[in-house]
C-alpha cells in the first residue's frame, strides 16, 4: 500500500508540473506568440519566397512606404525616402528592432493564435498602418544631412505625433549591399539613433546647468555674474572657451547666448555636483525612458568624485554627460508646454506605438520652463537669426558641439521647439564628425521645419 501511495504522489507531481509548463506556454504564447513568429530568422516570413501578406505602411498623407509584392517587402519609389525613413518603416529581414515592422508586425502580417502565419483567409485579414511622419520633411533630413551620420527627430508637442524620425547611417531597403557587413560606410546601420544611442551633448547641456541655477538661485539667477577671457584654471586644468573667445564679464542669458564655456564650467562648480546631478536627474537623466513600449537609450551623468575641472567640463556638457536625441526632443517639448511633456507617438489609429507609457512627465517646474523659453527664443533672435526658419515658427534653440576626440569633428546639436500655436514643434538634431551646431545641425534643423512649413 505504502509502494502505491508513494508512486501515486509522484504521479500527482509529474501532472502537476506537466500542467504547469503548459499552462506558462500558453500564457506566452498568448503574450508573445507574435513576436516569437516575427523573429528575424523565421524563413516562413523573411525570406524571397514568403507567403505572408504584411499590410502595408503608409505616411501621414497617404504616401506609401511599404508595401507586399509577390511574397517580396517593397519600399517607397522614391529612393531618398526610402532611405531616410529606414529606422521607422524597417528593413527586409526585421533586423531593425526599433522598426514598425518588427514592433508592429503581428498587427502588419495579421498573425493570430489559431492559424499563426498560415496562409489562411485570417491571415490575409493583416492591417495597414498609417503613420504620424512627412515623408517629405524626412527626405528633407536625410538630403540636409549630406551623407553625415546622425539623427533628426520632429513632433508635435501638443498632440505628440512624430512628424519626422531619420537616423544614418542608413542603406537603401529596395537594393541592399552585399558588403553591408564589411564596409565601414554601414558600420552602425541597424542601429535607429534616435532612439537606440547616447551622444556627447557639448552646450545643449547648459540648458540643464542654466535650470540647475534657476533652483538654486530663484531670485538672482539671472543677475550671477563671471568673468570670461577665454579660458579659466579649475583645480590643476583650464576650461576653454571655443576658439578661445574672451566674453568678459557677462551674466546669465549674455553667457548662455554665446555659449561661454568658462561662465557655465564657474557656474557649476558654484552649484556643486549633488545639485547639478540632481537637477539633470530631474530633467530625464539617468532616466528610463520609453517610446510606448520601445527602451530607449538613457541620457546619462555621473559625477561622483568629479574634481574641480571635471565638474566644470561637465557644466558644459562634457566629461560624462551623454544625451540621447529622443530625451532631448521630449525636454525641447516640456520646456514648450509648460514643464510637462505629451508622450510622442507614431501610428495613426491607435496601435502599439502610441504613447501608452505611464509616470511622471514633468521635467522643469512652469517657472523654469518660461525662463527657458526667454534664454532659448534670445538665442535664435539675437546670436543665431530668425532667418534660418519659415516666418512666424518664433524659434527657440540651443546649439552645442561635443568634442569626441582628436581624429574626428565634434557631436553637433540644435534642439528647441516653435513657440507657435501654428507650428507647435519640438525637434532635436544630431551631426556626427560636423563642422560647428549652427553650419552643421543648425541648417539640418532649418531644412526639416522648411519641409514641415511646406
Amino acid at each position: 500500500m505504502r509502494t502505491t501511495g508513494f508512486r501515486s504522489m509522484v504521479l500527482y507531481l509529474l501532472l502537476a508540473a506537466f500542467l504547469g509548463g503548459l499552462g506558462y506556454l500558453l500564457v506566452n504564447l498568448f503574450l508573445h506568440g507574435g513576436q516569437w513568429a516575427m523573429q528575424p530568422y523565421n524563413g516562413h516570413l523573411n525570406s524571397e519566397n514568403s507567403t505572408v501578406t504584411l499590410g502595408d505602411i503608409t505616411d501621414r498623407n497617404g504616401n506609401l512606404l511599404a508595401t507586399t509584392q509577390e511574397g517580396a517587402r517593397i519600399y517607397s519609389p522614391d529612393e531618398t525616402v526610402r532611405r531616410s525613413l529606414l529606422h521607422t518603416v524597417g528593413d527586409p529581414y526585421g533586423y531593425i528592432s526599433t522598426s514598425v515592422q518588427s514592433t508592429m508586425r503581428g498587427k502588419l502580417s495579421g498573425y493570430n493564435l489559431i492559424t499563426g502565419l498560415n496562409d489562411t483567409f485570417f491571415n490575409r485579414m493583416g492591417s495597414d498602418i498609417s503613420l504620424t511622419v512627412d515623408q517629405n520633411a524626412c527626405a528633407a533630413a536625410y538630403n540636409a544631412l549630406g551623407g553625415k551620420n546622425g539623427a533628426v527627430l520632429v513632433y508635435n508637442y501638443k498632440t505628440g505625433e512624430v512628424l519626422a524620425k531619420v537616423s544614418a547611417p542608413t542603406f537603401d531597403p529596395n537594393a541592399v549591399p552585399e558588403d553591408i557587413e564589411t564596409n565601414e560606410a554601414y558600420k552602425g546601420a541597424y542601429l535607429d539613433n534616435t532612439l537606440s544611442g547616447s551622444f556627447t551633448p557639448g552646450s545643449i547641456f547648459k540648458v540643464v546647468t542654466a535650470a540647475a541655477a534657476m533652483e538654486k538661485y530663484p531670485d538672482t539667477w539671472s543677475s550671477l555674474s563671471y568673468d570670461c577671457q577665454g579660458s579659466v584654471t579649475l583645480g590643476e586644468s583650464t576650461v576653454t572657451c571655443l576658439h578661445g573667445n574672451a566674453h568678459g564679464t557677462q551674466d546669465l542669458a549674455t553667457a548662455f547666448g554665446n555659449s561661454c564655456n568658462v561662465y557655465f564650467a564657474q557656474l557649476a562648480n558654484d552649484l556643486g555636483a549633488e545639485a547639478l546631478q540632481q537637477k539633470a536627474e530631474e530633467m530625464g537623466f539617468n532616466t528610463q525612458l520609453d517610446f510606448s513600449g520601445i527602451s530607449v537609450s538613457q541620457s546619462t551623468i555621473d559625477l561622483s568624485g568629479a574634481n574641480a575641472n571635471e565638474l566644470g567640463w561637465a557644466g558644459v556638457g562634457q566629461y560624462t554627460v551623454l544625451s540621447n536625441p529622443y530625451h532631448m526632443m521630449v525636454l525641447m517639448g516640456a520646456i514648450a508646454n509648460g514643464g510637462e511633456y505629451v508622450e510622442p507617438w507614431l501610428t495613426q489609429g491607435g496601435g502599439l506605438l502610441d504613447g501608452l507609457t505611464g509616470g511622471s512627465r514633468q521635467l522643469v517646474t512652469a517657472t523654469e520652463a518660461q525662463n527657458l523659453k526667454t534664454l532659448l527664443r534670445n538665442n535664435v533672435e539675437y546670436y543665431y537669426g530668425d532667418y534660418l526658419f519659415p516666418s512666424g515658427m518664433n524659434v527657440c534653440a540651443k546649439t552645442g558641439t561635443g568634442e569626441v576626440g582628436e581624429d574626428q569633428g565634434p557631436n553637433c546639436w540644435m534642439v528647441g521647439f516653435c513657440d507657435s500655436q501654428q507650428y507647435p514643434y519640438a525637434f532635436a538634431v544630431l551631426v556626427e564628425d560636423g563642422t560647428g551646431g549652427i553650419e552643421s545641425a543648425g541648417s539640418v534643423a532649418s531644412a526639416v521645419l522648411t519641409a514641415l512649413a511646406g
